[in-house]
């Protein structure tokens, strides 16, 4: 299956583009997607992932849209031609 992945501030410097759309196996969930980017791009594990292997409370994971911690968190399901879009934490005054 296909879906696009769309990468904003601190985490579109690591992976290198704003949005890329990738193949995935059926069934793959967003934690996975998160682990495998993480395996290919060195850093982004420590922006995404606290000691525990958890994903930090401020970032933001989106599956067309909405928040995957409205849905079933990491073990969301992808679905063909989903966009899932990742959100570092921004601050400002």
């Amino acid at each position: 299956m296909k879906i696009t992945f769309r990468t904003f501030a601190d985490f579109r410097e690591i992976i290198g583009v704003r949005e890329k759309e990738i193949s995935l196996p059926e069934g793959e969930t967003v934690g996975g997607l998160l682990k495998g980017l993480c395996k290919v791009h060195s850093g982004l594990q420590g922006k995404l992932f606290d000691a525990a292997g958890e994903l930090k409370p401020y970032v933001l994971i989106l599956k067309n849209g909405r928040n995957v911690t409205s849905l079933q968190h990491l073990d969301t399901v992808i679905a063909d031609r989903d966009m899932i879009a990742f959100f570092p934490p921004v601050a400002g005054g």
